[in-house]
């Protein structure tokens, strides 16, 4: 992939121009879910001087059309004590598969420079999967520089952005700074988001602050994401609490995302994705949501169908293991053709063989059953011919975890030793771990050239532990 470096030039601190930028420009998808039309928007943020900012776009190939001039919205974020300015710059009418530059202006000066590419209408992606990373480590940062020499076209992650409640000092200090580093260097981070979009995805500590009494800065996560609005808002979906005034200002400022960018689907190239909200709140099996989901899968040509969500339905770890609601959803997802299945939440990485799962049924109606710890308990039909190269068609779904971007890893005892993966009752554990690796940070990358699918998994030293190729 091609990619013009960002250029950071000029902050202005003087008298006339004293803006201080907190967070530099960065990409994200806005609401372009299908691939009729392409937009991006542009972000950031500075202290509490506002300005008349303004965003140019070009497109690099074609240097003599009008550039696309973009005037800068924003919005007064007081937050603890503390006041600064969010900006937004929506960029519509984009070509695909090229290649734009960017520049971001105030008072007819060029403060920052940027590039990107549009999404791609071919049969080929290429792009990054990881969570549970923003706690400010150097294994963060790793990770990150590793991604950047993949050059992925986009970046999904699964939830659990930052540490330890979603708020926004949080997001200044422990994310940003390493998608956002100036240059890539592995102790440092690299310069992603400004030249690729991260669709991004609400975990369990993203939405801990949803208590302004306690977090006057939380949910950042609708201050900071600009997602396709294609999903219909769930019965029960993340609640702000707080003084009345508070919750106003919140959902003023977050409009009109809040809550409804925790569930959304897009595509790019032939690959189609949709995200859910699986945290403590839902209801895996909402009508609207799964109506949604299942027409939204149907009416999609792509030829790689992907469903993510945070918290996982299998996974073989001590930690999070009884947390299994989204399990319920497994037959819809099955006769629906999905292919993968990408989770966060546990700190390490695991790959299932192909599986399908039928959950138990209670005994008096016909609803499925959820134990009081979370466990659902079902029948297992597992592939154990696949095995991603000799044999590459799988029968079932493969759910991959990729939660260790960053933060502390977990049961690192049982890193490649299946003898320690069982977990109890062949009706709730069965032997579908292909893979599991809890000692190392890593990523995914996933590949897609038409109707086969390779799945990499790379340590921060970018060496690849875990490789299969799916076909059709």
């Amino acid at each position: 992939m091609s990619r013009l470096i960002t250029l950071f030039l000029t902050v202005f601190f003087s008298t006339a121009y004293a803006q201080e930028i907190l967070v530099p420009p960065y990409l994200q998808p806005g609401n372009s879910p299908n691939l009729r039309k392409e937009g991006k928007v542009i972000i950031w943020q500075t202290d509490s001087i506002p300005g008349n900012y303004k965003v140019e776009c070009s497109q690099v190939s074609a240097a003599s059309a009008k550039p696309i001039v973009a005037k800068a919205n924003s919005v007064k974020l007081r937050l603890s004590n503390k006041t600064t300015f969010l900006y937004r710059a929506n960029l519509s009418g984009l070509d695909f598969d090229a290649t734009y530059s960017y520049q971001v202006g105030l008072n007819g000066n060029t403060i920052y420079k940027g590039s990107f590419e549009t999404r791609t209408k071919k049969p080929k992606t290429r792009f990054a999967v990881f969570g549970d990373c923003g706690v400010g480590s150097p294994e963060q940062a790793k990770v990150a520089y590793q991604i950047f020499q993949q050059k992925p076209q986009f970046a999904l992650l699964t939830g659990d952005l930052v540490y330890s409640y979603g708020r926004e000092l949080e997001y200044r200090k422990r994310f940003f700074p390493y998608y956002l580093a100036p240059e890539a260097i592995p102790e440092k981070g690299a310069p992603l988001m400004n030249s690729i979009p991260f669709y991004m995805m609400a975990g369990n500590h993203d939405v801990y602050s949803a208590d302004f009494t306690k977090y006057p800065d939380g949910l950042a996560y609708f201050y900071y994401s600009d997602l396709p609005l294609n999903a219909p808002i769930p019965t029960a979906t993340v609640e702000a609490i707080g003084d009345t005034e508070t919750v106003k200002v919140f959902k003023k400022n977050t409009s009109p995302r809040f809550p409804r960018i925790t569930n959304y689907s897009f595509d790019y190239g032939n690959v189609h994705v949709a995200v859910l909200d699986a945290n403590s709140y839902v209801n895996p099996v909402d009508h609207a949501l799964v109506n949604w989901l299942m027409n939204d899968m149907r009416l999609s040509k792509a030829d790689w169908k992907i469903l993510a969500y945070h918290q996982p339905a299998f996974n073989s770890s001590l930690r999070h293991y009884d947390y299994q609601i989204m399990r319920v959803l497994a037959p819809i997802t099955e006769k629906l053709g999905i292919d993968l299945v990408l989770t966060g939440h546990v700190h390490s990485y695991q790959r299932t063989v192909p599986l399908r799962f039928s959950p138990e049924m209670g005994a008096t109606d016909n609803r499925y059953t959820i134990a009081e710890n979370g466990r659902v308990n079902g029948e297992f039909k597992l592939d154990t011919l696949f095995n991603g190269k000799s044999n590459t068609k799988a029968d079932g779904i493969i759910y991959v975890t990729t939660g260790a971007g960053g933060a502390a890893l977990y049961d690192t005892e049982i890193s490649e030793k299946p003898e320690l993966w069982k977990k109890g009752p062949p009706e709730n554990w069965a032997p579908y771990t292909a893979k599991l690796v809890s000692d190392r940070h890593s990523f995914t990358m996933i590949e897609t050239d038409g109707a086969k699918l390779t799945l990499k998994q790379m340590d921060v030293d970018g060496k690849v532990f875990d490789e299969i190729a799916i076909t059709k």
